[in-house]
């Protein structure tokens, strides 16, 4: 079984979320939030690798969220001058709303339907590693319900014995 383990959150990195990719199943145990940082339970799936047709990864932005993050973040800037502690943290607040506003999305199309996963820009190559392991499990299980690859990979192997088995006469 193959495991990614990544941040929901880029203010509140601790909260994670885990895929597990296997031979039958794609298993996601996602943190729900609110507003991004509040904990609201759990969203657990077991999808059949029958049922998905897909993976891949895409960038989102959110207009709306990257200004209001630039604009609190100027904000903070502002504050400096009249304190210097309450201005950093209305800074660090509003760079995280920017950052928030720019998403890694993993969509797992089950059944026709999409599923999205949506996590900060930087556990990208996370996400990357996610798709690697669906797209490999779809490939297995293709695989293994192709007669033609099936008699090929068993004629390769019978060949292959036949060849160490061979031997020359001595004269």
């Amino acid at each position: 079984m193959n495991s990614v383990k990544f941040s929901i959150s880029l203010l509140f990195f601790w909260i994670k979320g885990t895929i597990e990719v296997d031979h039958r199943f794609v298993k996601t145990d996602l943190s729900n939030t609110i507003l991004g940082f509040i904990p609201a339970g759990k969203d657990q799936q077991s999808i059949p690798l029958k049922n998905i047709s897909g993976a891949m990864l895409s960038t989102s932005y959110n207009v709306k969220a990257i200004i209001l993050g630039v604009l609190v973040a100027f904000m903070g800037f502002s504050m400096f001058a009249d304190s210097i502690i309450l201005g950093l943290i209305i800074l660090v607040l509003g760079l995280s709303i920017a950052g928030g506003g720019i998403q890694t999305v993993l969509n797992i199309e089950k059944a026709g339907t999409p599923y999205l996963i949506s996590v900060p820009f930087f556990e990208k190559s996370k996400m990357q590693e996610a798709v690697n392991h669906i797209q490999y499990a779809l490939a297995e299980d293709t695989d293994k319900t192709d007669l033609n690859l099936f008699f090929d990979k068993k004629q390769d192997r019978k060949q292959h014995r036949n060849q160490g088995h061979h031997h020359q006469p001595q004269h």
